[in-house]
C-alpha cells in the first residue's frame, strides 16, 4: 500500500461539484405492480408512499445517503455499504472520465466529507477522523476514528486494509462505490484460493447495503435506480425532460431483466419498440450527446 500526498493534497478549494450528470425530474403518480417473481416476495408491505424519490442533485444524493446511514445504523446496522452518483468533472466527447478512477476521487471526495461532517455530529459518533490514501493508484481513501470511518472506493487489493481500518472503529463503518467484483461462482476479485478468498467474502457481506442510487439506460430507456434502508428498491423510468413514471418497487433487488419486461408493457417506451426503431432512437440520442458538450479548448 502507498500514502502519498497527490490525491489527499487536493483539498476543497478549486474543486468543480456540478450535477450535471443529473436531471431533475418529478415522479408521475403510477407505480406498476405486477406478478413479478420480485412482488410476492413482500414488497406490498414494506413500501408506503413516503418513499425517498431519486435524487435531482448531488447535494440531494449527500442528504439522503446520510438519512439511510442514520437510519441503518438506528436500526443497529454498523457495516453498511453505500453507491452514490458523482458528478461528471472534465468529461470530454468521448470520455466522461478522462482522468479514470483518481477523476472520480476528486468529484467523490467531497461528498463523502460532507456525509462524515453529518455522522460525526450524531451522539456516540463524535470524535476526531484522520485522512489517508490507502493505495495512490487505485485512489482508494479512507477517512477514521474511534467511533467512525469511511472507506472510498476500496478494492480487492486493498482488503487487508479495510478489515485493520474496521476491526479498530468501535461503532459505524461505512464503505462506499466498491470497485471489486464478488460475481463470479468459480473466479472473481478475491482470487480462487479458499482460505484467501473465503475471509475476504465474509468481510466483504457483513457490510450490508443502505443506500444506493444509480442510472441504467436499457433498451434506449433511461432508467433511475434508488436503494434506501427501510423502503427497499424504486426503478423508474424517464418519461420527458422533468417526468419520471415508477416501475417496479421491491424489497429485493430487481434484476435487469425484470426491469426490462416492464419497460416492454408500456408502450410508450422504447423496449417495447422494434430492434429498427431502438437502433434508430440510439444513433440520435449519441448524436444529442455529442452536441451537447462544451466545445473543446484546443
Amino acid at each position: 500500500m502507498r500514502q502519498t500526498g497527490s490525491i489527499a493534497s487536493q483539498g476543497r478549494q478549486g474543486m468543480l461539484v456540478t450535477s450535471k450528470s443529473i436531471s431533475p425530474m418529478t415522479n408521475t403518480t403510477r407505480t406498476i405492480r405486477r406478478s413479478l417473481k420480485v412482488v410476492r416476495s413482500g414488497v406490498d408491505s414494506g413500501l408506503d408512499t413516503a418513499a425517498p424519490e431519486f435524487p435531482s442533485s448531488s447535494a440531494e444524493i449527500v442528504q439522503q445517503c446520510y438519512k439511510a446511514i442514520k437510519s441503518a445504523y438506528s436500526d443497529g446496522v454498523t457495516r453498511q455499504r453505500v453507491e452514490i452518483i458523482l458528478p461528471l468533472i472534465g468529461a470530454t466527447d468521448i470520455d466522461d472520465w478522462p482522468g479514470g478512477i483518481r477523476q472520480q476521487f476528486k468529484a467523490a471526495q467531497p461528498m463523502v466529507e460532507d456525509i462524515l461532517v453529518q455522522l460525526k455530529n450524531l451522539p456516540g459518533l463524535e470524535g476526531p477522523l484522520s485522512a489517508k490514501i490507502i493505495d495512490d493508484a487505485d485512489a482508494v481513501g479512507a477517512w477514521s476514528g474511534e467511533n467512525v470511518s469511511l472507506v472510498l472506493f476500496p478494492t480487492a487489493e486493498t482488503i487487508g486494509e479495510l478489515r485493520k481500518i474496521t476491526e479498530a472503529t468501535k461503532k459505524l463503518q461505512v464503505i462506499v462505490n466498491p470497485q471489486w467484483n464478488t460475481e463470479g461462482n468459480v473466479i472473481n476479485d478475491f482470487g480462487v484460493l479458499p482460505w484467501v478468498r473465503q475471509p475476504a467474502l465474509e468481510l466483504v457481506k457483513s457490510f450490508k447495503d443502505t443506500y444506493m442510487v444509480k442510472q441504467l439506460r436499457i433498451n434506449g430507456d433511461n432508467t433511475r435506480w434508488i436503494y434506501f434502508h427501510g423502503y427497499g428498491w424504486k426503478v423508474s423510468v424517464v418519461r420527458g425532460p422533468k417526468e419520471m413514471t415508477t416501475i417496479l418497487t421491491s424489497q429485493v433487488k430487481p434484476t435487469y431483466k425484470e426491469v426490462e419486461d416492464e419497460l416492454r408493457k408500456l408502450p410508450w417506451t422504447m423496449s417495447s419498440k422494434g430492434l429498427f426503431d431502438r437502433i434508430q432512437a440510439e444513433a440520435e440520442f449519441n448524436r444529442k450527446s455529442l452536441e451537447s458538450l462544451p466545445p473543446s479548448n484546443e
